[in-house]
């Protein structure tokens, strides 16, 4: 299977950070009650916690689907999850390895977490992808420039 978009947009999240505490139903607070609701509200990581369990209970319940994977590693990148992101990748190239956006995160990913020669060997993968845009190249290609030789 070949992924159309690199990242798609993760239709959770933006329910989630873009209608805590509103809805069609909302109604305006005087300012005191404004000031006591928004000290009362969830706290940003609470949010961001129960969209990463969402999204890793949907990995346990379709382990091998594209979308699912892609929304996972997005949402751990998020919680801070790096390993979490990368194994969710990782699966996704066993469904399909030449997936150049996908190789171009694991190595951001690897580098970001300091595994230079893991980086490296995903950076250069999409360096010689035929299927690699020339934008996908040039990110890899920064990014090589700053990974660190042994």
């Amino acid at each position: 299977m070949i992924l159309t978009t690199p990242w798609p947009t993760i239709a959770l999240l933006a329910v989630v950070f873009t209608s805590a505490g509103t809805g069609s139903g909302a109604q305006s607070l005087p300012a005191p009650q404004q000031a006591q609701s928004a000290a009362t509200a969830a706290d940003p990581t609470d949010v961001v916690r129960a969209a990463y369990e969402a999204a890793f209970q949907e990995t346990l319940r379709n382990p091998a689907d594209p979308a699912t994977l892609l929304a996972f590693a997005e949402v751990a990148i998020r919680a801070g999850d790096l390993e979490g992101a990368i194994s969710a990748l990782d699966r996704l190239l066993l469904i399909d390895g030449d997936q150049p956006e996908v190789k171009l995160e694991l190595g951001v990913l690897y580098f970001r977490l300091g595994s230079f020669e893991a980086a490296r060997t995903y950076l250069e993968e999409v360096q010689s992808s035929k299927r690699a845009s020339a934008v996908l190249k040039e990110r890899a290609t920064g990014f090589l420039k700053e990974v660190k030789r042994p």
